[in-house]
C-alpha cells in the first residue's frame, strides 16, 4: 500500500482484498523533508481480514504505472531548469483487469497528468486528467463503480506527466536547478499508483457482454468520483 501527503484512503470493492500470506513481513519506507525542524513522527496500521473461512474472489494489486521510459516504475527523469518537461510510459497489463482508482504521484514540479488505455484493437481510451497537480495533496480518485475502466489482457497502460520546472510555479524551490528522480522532495518522480484487480477472461467476456463497447475505434472519458466520495455506495 502506498500513502502520500493529504491522501485519505483506498476503497475496495466486494469480494477484492490484498493478499498477506503466512510468515509474511511488514515493512515501511518513510519519505521525509526536513525544513529546519527536527522530524517526528508516529506510524500505525491496521489490517483488516476478512472472516475465517472466507476467501475473496480477486487479488488486488498497487501497481505503479510509470510516466518515464522503460519498464520501471521509478524510472530517469532529466527536467532542464526553466521549462515544461513532458514524459510517457508505457505498460501492457498481463491479464484482463479492473483499475480501481487513479492516484497521480508526482513532486513539487508535478503539473499535470493522463491515464489514457490502449486496447489490443488500436482503440484508445482517455480514463483520467488531473490538471492541476498539488504536491501538497496526493489526491486518490476513486472509480464510480460503475465507471470503473475493466480492459483485456494486452492493453497497453499509457501515463503521460507533465513537470513545471519554471518560476510560475509557486511551489517551484529553484527553477534555475536541472532536476532528476529522486525520494527527496527536491527531486521529482512520474508515476500513477493504481489498485488493479485482475479478473479471468472468461469475466472480461461476461462484463463485455453487460457493457456494449462503439463498433469502432474511439477516443473516450470514463467518470470518476472525487477523494472522499464515491458513487453507489
Amino acid at each position: 500500500m502506498e500513502w502520500a501527503v493529504n491522501k485519505n484512503y483506498d476503497i475496495y470493492r466486494p469480494n477484492t482484498g490484498k493478499l498477506l500470506l503466512p510468515g509474511a513481513r511488514i515493512w515501511w519506507e518513510m519519505h521525509y523533508h526536513a525544513v529546519g525542524e527536527e522530524i517526528r513522527d508516529h506510524v500505525e496500521l491496521a489490517v483488516y481480514f476478512y472472516p475465517k473461512g472466507e476467501a475473496p474472489k480477486y487479488r488486488t494489486f498497487l501497481t505503479a504505472f510509470p510516466a518515464t521510459p522503460g519498464t520501471a516504475a521509478f524510472g530517469s527523469l532529466d527536467i532542464p531548469p526553466n521549462s515544461i518537461a513532458e514524459t510517457e510510459g508505457f505498460t501492457v497489463l498481463k491479464a484482463a483487469a479492473r483499475l480501481e482508482n487513479f492516484q497521480p504521484h508526482m513532486h513539487l514540479r508535478g503539473k499535470s497528468m493522463t491515464l489514457e488505455a490502449i486496447l489490443p484493437d488500436g482503440t484508445r481510451r482517455t480514463l483520467s486528467s488531473v490538471d492541476h497537480f498539488n504536491f501538497n495533496w496526493m489526491t486518490n480518485y476513486i472509480y464510480a463503480d460503475d465507471a470503473a475502466p475493466v480492459l483485456p489482457k494486452g492493453t497497453v497502460i499509457h501515463v503521460v506527466a507533465w513537470h513545471d520546472n519554471t518560476a510560475a510555479n509557486r511551489n517551484n524551490p529553484d527553477p534555475n536547478q536541472w532536476v532528476g528522480s529522486g525520494d527527496r522532495t527536491v527531486d521529482e518522480m512520474a508515476h500513477a499508483w493504481v489498485n488493479v484487480t485482475y479478473i479471468s477472461d472468461e469475466d472480461y467476456r461476461t462484463w463485455l457482454s453487460q457493457h456494449p463497447q462503439p463498433a469502432t475505434p474511439v477516443s473516450g472519458s470514463a467518470a470518476i468520483a472525487g477523494n472522499s466520495q464515491i458513487a453507489n455506495q
